[in-house]
């Protein structure tokens, strides 16, 4: 199977478990590849913020639940925690839409939020809005980024083959340089 078909065929559902996970690279690629003509823009951004959406309310539903008894069980995490509650609790939706923006810690931000008072309404609520807007614009920068790639280079299919390898081949391997690292830190702290 080509890369092409492999993207067409489950191009949508990398955007959707990428985005569940953390996101900007690959809804940045997605919106490259839309550029190029293999996904269709609205449904790149459509189901990036159904993945975000998804992710952030499974985070936020795990701190809600277990939150507490992770913090029982790593008392230095705890320090840490009670700052972000403290500051979600205070600033509430500015709070929420800003975690959308900050890369690599928006699923510790959703933890954090449910473990906070912050009601579950007001999360949904903003967390939807906020993801909404994220999708569009970081979608929207993918696509516009893929247009400005092709005035450079031109339309070179040849280059596109190679280059969605080395895409695919650098995103698994920044994901797993991050489960690496998580799991050293987490072997560090207990």
């Amino acid at each position: 199977m080509t890369p092409e078909l492999l993207l067409q065929k489950f191009g949508y559902l990398a955007v959707f478990v990428g985005t569940f996970l953390e996101g900007e690279t690959i809804l940045v690629m997605a919106g490259f590849f839309a550029e190029r003509g293999y996904l269709r823009l609205p449904f790149v951004i459509a189901t990036a913020c159904a993945g975000a959406y998804s992710g952030h309310v499974f985070w936020f539903w795990l701190g809600r639940t277990q939150g507490v008894r992770l913090l029982d069980r790593f008392p230095r995490m705890k320090r840490h925690f009670g700052k972000g509650i403290r500051l979600f609790e205070r600033y509430g939706a500015p709070a929420i839409f800003i975690t959308q923006w900050l890369y690599g810690l928006r699923i510790t931000c959703a933890v954090i939020i449910g473990i906070s008072k912050v009601s579950t309404i007001k999360f949904l609520l903003y967390e939807a809005l906020t993801c909404v807007v994220w999708a569009i614009i970081i979608g929207i920068a993918g696509f516009y980024f893929g247009r400005a790639v092709e005035r450079v280079l031109g339309r070179a299919a040849h280059i596109e083959k190679y280059g969605l390898i080395v895409l695919v081949v650098a995103a698994l391997g920044f994901w797993a340089y991050h489960r690496w690292k998580d799991k050293r830190e987490e072997s560090g702290e207990a």
